[in-house]
């Protein structure tokens, strides 16, 4: 399945890209994309809703970190909201439990 991204803005600043679909090689970059364009539009928080994201690879994986980092050297933090059981383990098992900000276990 294809990922698709939806930026709004959200009640109290910041802005929410939804994701949904598989982040994975084929998406990786088009995600990075969209958080860069979201990062040049808000100053807030950007929150990531990976409620409907249904498969992530190691280029997903890395996509997040990516975007982590971009967010933190912009001033902001990007906050991952509604993952699945599934990614909240494929990303612990990462080792990116604190970097993220998974939910707690």
């Amino acid at each position: 399945m294809n990922l698709s991204l939806h930026v709004q803005g959200r009640i109290g600043g910041g802005l929410a890209i939804v994701a949904r679909g598989d982040l994975d090689y084929g998406s990786a970059e088009r995600f990075r994309a969209c958080v860069d364009q979201a990062l040049q539009q808000s100053t807030g928080v950007i929150h990531v809703d990976l409620q409907l994201v249904t498969f992530m690879d190691s280029s997903g994986v890395g996509a997040l970190v990516s975007a982590a980092k971009q967010a933190e050297r912009a001033g902001t933090r990007l906050v991952l909201q509604n993952p699945s059981a599934a990614l909240v383990r494929t990303l612990r098992t990462a080792g990116l439990d604190d970097f993220i900000g998974l939910p707690p276990a």
